[in-house]
């Protein structure tokens, strides 16, 4: 089985090679890999000095945060952040507390030992899923504790129907921080006992977010006290399916859109498509904001600017990815987002939709229709706040346990 394996990452690679002559993100990709056995050995790092974490990509960074910000404040460690995608690459490198960043290696045994030959952490945090077979088995082979934080587990993942051989790649995992029981109840049916559960530290993220965020005074004369729908994470697909009710929204509301993929390319898209009515952020402050739609062309500000929303809308779900709900539910607001059967993965979502604060839309029809019940009625998908406090508390507790490893 381990020949497939390496089959499978091999004929990755060459995937995202091959996509990379066309597809920036994966040429990022193959830039920056080939940097990181380098960068590793620049460290020069002491034996087990540093804490390493890996996330997959921005949403799971985000879940990172709060753990990465404690370990700071209550030890002297290094922390060092490895990722796959390159949407990671720009936040994670700027992170105030993150003093070591590069691209994971491709998951090649020879890779993974001249890795670990080169930085030897005090622990291996996953955070959610990454469970790469290599890595967490020189970890393994050099005696460092390797914790999965933050996951979740489906009956129809890989590792519960199959063999033994995906099975043992979870069972090298010293320790499981899961969010939920079902999750924990899935780990025990293939004998994993080490198991606790504490929840998802995004709750903490996003309820640190809404007491921290200064007023953006730019934003807030652009609105001027009208009624406004923060389109967040926005692609193409949602756009394109929602811009029809848009363009033919005759009433004063203004729209505030925040692209995933902030370059020139995105931003142009939609001033072609809201033709004469548009406003770039960085063109702010001026005379003319008689616009309807603003464009945020800046990094970093969305979770922000769903402050000055009545309702917000999230993209990703009609490409078959939904982006973080919780950043505009944790402001109290409604939240809208595409409807997409893969959505039942996020468990988030599941309890917006069940609490009446997340509602799932089909097309443009469908989301008028939401959009002027919530303009019409200020109590309809309240209660988001409230929510996610009483859904806050994992990064306590996944710090009680992380501190066992770090004495």
């Amino acid at each position: 089985m381990s020949f497939f394996y390496d089959l499978f990452i091999s004929i990755l690679d060459v995937l995202i090679k091959f996509s990379s002559l066309y597809n920036e993100k994966n040429k990022k990709i193959i830039e920056g890999r080939k940097l990181s056995l380098k960068k590793v050995k620049e460290f020069k790092l002491n034996n087990k000095e540093a804490i390493w974490l890996h996330v997959s990509s921005v949403g799971e960074f985000e879940q990172a945060k709060p753990i990465i910000d404690s370990i700071k404040q209550n030890y002297k460690f290094k922390i060092a952040v490895s990722y796959f995608s390159s949407s990671a690459e720009r936040i994670v490198d700027n992170y105030y507390n993150v003093d070591y960043s590069f691209y994971l290696p491709s998951d090649k045994k020879k890779l993974m030992k001249e890795l670990f030959e080169n930085f030897t952490p005090k622990i291996l945090i996953l955070i959610k899923y990454e469970f790469w077979k290599n890595l967490i088995e020189q970890a393994k082979f050099n005696s460092i504790p390797i914790l999965s934080i933050s996951s979740v587990f489906r009956k129809n993942q890989i590792f519960f129907p199959s063999g033994i051989f995906f099975k043992n790649i979870l069972r090298n995992i010293s320790l499981f921080l899961v969010q939920n029981e079902n999750s924990l109840d899935l780990l025990k049916k293939i004998n994993i006992k080490n198991v606790k559960i504490v929840g998802d530290t995004r709750y903490d993220r996003v309820l640190e977010i809404v007491k921290k965020t200064d007023e953006i005074e730019k934003v807030k004369k652009f609105i001027n006290n009208k009624n406004t729908i923060v389109l967040g994470s926005s692609w193409k697909s949602d756009i394109n399916k929602l811009k029809n009710e848009i363009i033919k929204d005759q009433t004063d509301t203004k729209y505030i859109i925040v692209p995933h993929n902030i370059n020139l390319k995105d931003i142009e898209f939609l001033e072609n498509t809201f033709i004469n009515d548009t406003l770039r952020y960085s063109d702010l402050p001026q005379n003319n904001l008689n616009k309807r739609i603003l464009i945020i062309d800046k990094f970093g500000m969305l979770s922000s600017i769903y402050r000055y929303g009545k309702m917000a809308y999230i993209g990703g779900a009609f490409r078959g990815s939904l982006h973080n709900t919780l950043e505009a539910a944790a402001w109290n607001i409604p939240v809208i987002y595409g409807y997409n059967k893969n959505n039942v993965k996020f468990i988030e979502v599941n309890e917006l939709e069940k609490n009446k604060i997340g509602f799932p839309i089909k097309n443009g029809n469908e989301f008028r229709l939401i959009k002027n019940r919530i303009l019409n009625n200020n109590k309809i998908g309240k209660g988001g706040f409230d929510f996610i406090e009483k859904k806050s508390g994992a990064t306590k507790k996944i710090n009680f346990y992380i501190s066992e490893y770090l004495k």
